[in-house]
């Protein structure tokens, strides 16, 4: 794990013992295609798991279910990535993992907003947003709670750009007042979790694939 004792001591004792439930269990049971992948794989899901954790227990500190729905959404998310780019389609193959997988293990309860969360998490909003609203109603309570998880989850995703260096994350996109009060905790999560040398390299990346987009 990368999360270190002190950022996960900052955090709530719920948040605390939800986390150090999940994160071992991301780590010993979830499998990836890219389990190597420096932006895309185990690492980043811990970071994921941490602020989704927290800003569920923030925004429906009532609701457990939906805090564990967080936590699941979170870990299993990228698993089933081919590529490190965009690779649109990646939700909806990471849905299907998490779905089979809770079929065949005891040991975690198969959430469907889960499954909503990971399936369109790589699209854009609008879709989610409308499928969500397809499957629980527009103005249903149900319907209510899945869109708020759905905007947690994409906001705890976001919050992890920061990975991909300085240019990583805007703040103006994200969707909830929880997130953007999470913007320099979670920029100094990402530089307590990972090794300078390698976030320099994919600044200076990110950096200069910016720079090739503008000269085109």
């Amino acid at each position: 794990m990368v999360i270190t004792a002190d950022i996960l001591n900052s955090q709530p004792e719920a948040v605390r013992k939800l986390f150090l439930h999940w994160a071992p269990y991301l780590y010993e049971r979830v499998r990836f295609n890219m389990p190597d992948s420096r932006i895309h794989a185990m690492a980043h899901c811990e970071r994921v798991l941490l602020h989704a954790l927290s800003m569920g227990y923030e925004l429906m500190p009532d609701n457990p279910r939906a805090i564990e729905a967080l936590a699941h959404a979170a870990i299993f998310h990228d698993t089933r990535r081919l590529d490190e780019y965009l690779d649109t389609g990646h939700g909806a193959r990471g849905a299907v993992y998490y779905s089979q997988y809770c079929a065949d293990n005891a040991d975690i309860d198969f959430d469907e907003r889960a499954a909503y969360m990971m399936r369109y998490h790589d699209l854009d909003d609008s879709v989610g947003v409308k499928a969500i609203e397809k499957r629980w109603g527009i103005d249903s309570p149900e319907g209510r709670k899945a869109k708020l998880l759905y905007a947690i989850f994409k906001d705890a995703d976001a919050l992890d750009r920061w990975r991909l260096g300085s240019l990583g994350l805007d703040p103006k996109y994200l969707r909830t007042d929880a997130a953007r009060s999470r913007v320099e905790y979670a920029r100094d999560v990402v530089a307590k979790t990972m090794d300078p040398d390698v976030l320099r390299e994919i600044d200076e990346a990110v950096r200069a694939s910016i720079e090739a987009q503008k000269k085109s």
